[in-house]
């Protein structure tokens, strides 16, 4: 019986990460069509920054438009446990 309120629990938190879709964002598996449209930063080239610059795991991924303009959207998971959001230049690819 605690095993399927562990479990359940640990459904809800999973569903929760994902949280509500932001205005003007696309998820990591959307945004191809629009780096590609747009010319953008490649997606696996800040990603590989992000994480050689922070050294924790990105947890969540996002391409954000706002007027014409792109941002990458990390939240990041750091070594010690910290959660990190960053955002990243999607034309310049600078944080």
């Amino acid at each position: 019986m605690r095993q399927v309120g562990i479990m359940a629990m640990a459904v809800a938190i999973l569903a929760m990460a994902g949280g509500p879709a932001e205005a003007g964002c696309l998820s990591w598996k959307q945004a191809g069509p629009v780096i590609a449209k747009n010319g953008l930063v490649p997606a696996n080239v800040v990603y590989d920054s992000v994480q050689k610059r922070t050294g924790g795991k990105i947890v969540q991924a996002k391409l954000c438009e706002d007027g014409g303009s792109f941002r990458y959207k990390f939240s990041v998971l750091g070594p010690t446990g910290d959660v990190v959001k960053l955002d990243v230049d999607a034309n310049t690819g600078q944080f």
